[in-house]
């Protein structure tokens, strides 16, 4: 499916505004994510969206007009019918506000302005009465830290790379206005430049760090997130072991990882409980507390505390069962 395209028009005229609304959000599981449709009103609507496969990355266009305010849901229940766990970058391109929520965030999108989503957990679009917004869905995998990433921007008004966000907007409009066959040479160059902008706006690095980077750059950085990701099942690991393994001192550990806007704790803290959140949505019937203490918790209480305050809910109302 290079490219898809539907609109509500083409669906008998007589059939209610809810029903149309109904019908057209299953055309929008065509991009291959499950999504729910709801609109205060059921006089009037009209919807017609456009999507474009462009390798592993895919664009979409959707476009409402009704007399009643529009939303576009991912629950839980769509979550476990799809398995879906790519990122969606959602750019506002109606001359209405925009409402995105995720993770017990909420942001407002004016036009133009973008923000990210995590597939894999449930969000909600809403619009006031008529909402036009361009979709990019990518897999996790093309950005360096695809976790920490999305749960640290989801549902926040994107603000780096100004540049880039240009560019990308722009050439998803013009991808998706084209009716042009781009051919496999092309449409493989376009999903890379589409992933590189991307990835340019997700993971800016702030000015003082580029020019850091750019004096003396420093490879010990990583060598040290290595060790942690070996090591942090063990519930008192400590700088020094870490530094131990790598003939470096506990304070070289925490100097580098403080040159790069970190701490050996916040480290951790976040591998403890990507780790957990990871179990959490495979599956697993461990009980709470066995997750919490595989993942080098000593204290449930603190790792209740920790995940809520990261991702917005607790243990349980993250956990998938098969």
């Amino acid at each position: 499916m290079p490219r898809f395209h539907f609109t509500s028009d083409q669906l008998p005229s007589a059939l209610p505004a809810r029903m149309r609304a109904n019908l057209w959000a299953n055309a929008m599981n065509s991009i291959g994510s499950s999504f729910e449709m709801g609109i205060v009103t059921s006089r009037k609507f009209h919807g017609d969206v456009s999507v474009l496969q462009l390798g592993r990355i895919q664009l979409g266009s959707a476009n409402t007009i009704a007399d009643g305010a529009v939303t576009v849901l991912r629950s839980d229940a769509k979550l476990r019918q799809d398995g879906d766990d790519r990122i969606m970058i959602v750019i506002n391109r109606g001359e209405t506000p925009m409402s995105v929520r995720q993770f017990d965030r909420e942001v407002d999108l004016k036009r133009d302005e973008m923000t990210v989503l995590a597939m894999d957990m449930p969000s909600e679009c809403a619009t006031p009465q008529s909402g036009h917004s361009h979709v990019i869905l990518l897999p996790r995998e093309i950005l360096q830290q695809p976790g920490r990433m999305v749960e640290a921007l989801a549902a926040t008004r994107l603000t780096t790379g100004r540049m880039a966000q240009l560019l990308l907007s722009q050439n998803v409009q013009q991808l998706l206005g084209d009716d042009e066959d781009l051919g496999p040479s092309l449409e493989a160059a376009s999903g890379d430049y589409i992933a590189h902008l991307a990835g340019l706006i997700l993971q800016l690095p702030d000015a003082r760090s580029a020019k850091r980077q750019s004096r003396k750059p420093d490879t010990r950085i990583a060598d040290i997130r290595k060790q942690i990701a070996r090591s942090y099942r063990i519930a008192d690991l400590k700088p020094g072991a870490v530094g131990e393994r790598l003939g470096i001192s506990a304070r070289s550990i925490q100097h580098v990882l403080s040159q790069h806007g970190s701490t050996f704790s916040a480290e951790l803290m976040t591998m403890r409980l990507e780790a957990a959140f990871g179990m959490l949505r495979s599956g697993t019937t461990d009980p709470i507390a066995d997750i919490a203490f595989k993942c080098g918790f000593s204290d449930l209480s603190t790792f209740h505390r920790a995940f809520r305050t990261r991702y917005g809910k607790t243990p349980n109302a993250v956990r998938v069962t098969k």
